[in-house]
């Protein structure tokens, strides 16, 4: 189980890394502060929920894997909703292989922290509201993961949920207002 004060921690050491993301992360922190424990992670909590994504790339760091998402019609990183796992990161793995088909195994974490459990990457973004699902707009506060793939390249994305999947190069990606910011921290990295 995952517990509040758990992502606080890890809220905090990650604010200790990148202290000028304090800004950026006050949407999040404000959610975690307003929300008990219950809330964080339920589908229907409109205020947001938590979710968890994973930044897949190739072992040189220079691609980077996208699914096109089928019901936002956008080209994303893996990720998703926490059901029940027993951590973020577990989270962001179990998404990441249900949307790919790459086993876990062959996902390796790239953690700049000490404790892997801090993700590489904060965001909170807008979902718009969706009849179909009789859902109201709400924020996800994602918690995104970096992992290096080692596979062999046999990849079969998950049709119900995703529409394509292609490598992008990261150098296409650094101007970019969705995946810019995380771009240039995975170039920090080197």
């Amino acid at each position: 189980m995952i517990h509040k004060e758990n992502i606080t921690g890890l809220v905090n050491t990650y604010l200790q890394q990148f202290p000028n993301e304090r800004g950026t992360i006050k949407l999040f922190a404000d959610f975690l502060t307003r929300n008990d424990a219950a809330q964080l992670f339920t589908r229907k909590n409109f205020d947001g929920h938590i979710t968890t994504s994973a930044f897949i790339v190739d072992t040189a760091h220079t691609e980077i894997l996208l699914l096109k998402h089928k019901s936002l019609n956008r080209w994303l990183q893996p990720g998703g909703h926490v059901e029940g796992d027993d951590t973020l990161l577990l989270s962001a793995l179990r998404e990441a292989e249900e949307e790919t088909g790459i086993p876990k195994a062959e996902m390796r974490n790239v953690s700049i922290f000490a404790n892997a459990e801090v993700p590489f990457d904060i965001d909170s973004h807008y979902i718009p509201a969706n009849p179909k699902k009789q859902e109201d707009g709400h924020y996800h506060h994602d918690l995104r993961y970096l992992f290096e793939y080692t596979g062999d390249g046999n990849i079969i994305f998950n049709t119900d949920e995703s529409t394509g999947l292609k490598w992008v190069k990261l150098a296409d990606l650094i101007d970019d207002d969705t995946f810019g910011l995380v771009v240039k921290k995975i170039g920090d990295l080197e």
